[in-house]
This record gives structure tokens, C-alpha cells and sequence, in this order.
């Protein structure tokens, strides 16, 4: 029950990445930018924590379904960084015009 909540976690934390990183995209050159940057790090830090739990959870467990959403959790984590990265580098810019 707890790799399911955990799991369940993962995914919910994903979800919540990929809409506020698209956000970046549709958002104006004002403070929606930072905002949505903001948002981001934080979600990006929820991820790092979620991720940290499921590894303790698949830790001496042989649950192949946990260990595949580990493994997609760390993936996740890794475009949601480099989307951030993106968007940090964007706002400079996107303050200028």
C-alpha cells in the first residue's frame, strides 16, 4: 500500500511539473516568468523528496512496478531541470524586449 501511495505520489508530482513548466511557454515577459520559475524550483524540490522516498520504498524490495516509476520519477526530474534551466536562461531575455 505504500509503494502504491508512493507511486501514486510520483505520478501526481510529474503531472504537476509538466503543467507548470508549460506554463513557461504561454506565459507573458512580466512577473508570470518568475512566478512560473519559482513554482518550478519548488516542484523540482518536491520531485528530488518524492524520489527520495521511492527509492527507500523499493529498497530491499523486488517490486518491479516501483522500480520502473523510480527510474521514470529520475527521468522526469531531469527534463524538469533542464526545462527550468531553459526558462531561467529565457527570462533575461524576455525581460530586455
Amino acid at each position: 500500500m505504500i509503494r502504491m501511495k508512493t507511486i501514486l505520489g510520483v505520478v501526481a508530482v510529474c503531472g504537476v511539473l509538466a503543467g507548470g513548466l508549460t506554463n513557461v511557454v504561454c506565459a507573458d515577459q512580466g512577473g508570470h516568468v518568475k512566478e512560473v520559475i519559482k513554482h518550478a524550483k519548488e516542484g523540482v524540490a518536491h520531485e528530488k523528496e518524492t524520489i527520495k522516498h521511492l527509492e527507500e520504498a523499493v529498497q530491499g524490495g523486488d517490486n518491479a512496478h516501483a522500480k520502473e516509476a523510480l527510474e521514470h520519477a529520475k527521468e522526469s526530474l531531469k527534463h524538469a531541470e533542464e526545462a527550468l534551466a531553459h526558462a531561467e536562461e529565457a527570462h533575461p531575455t524576455a525581460k530586455k524586449k
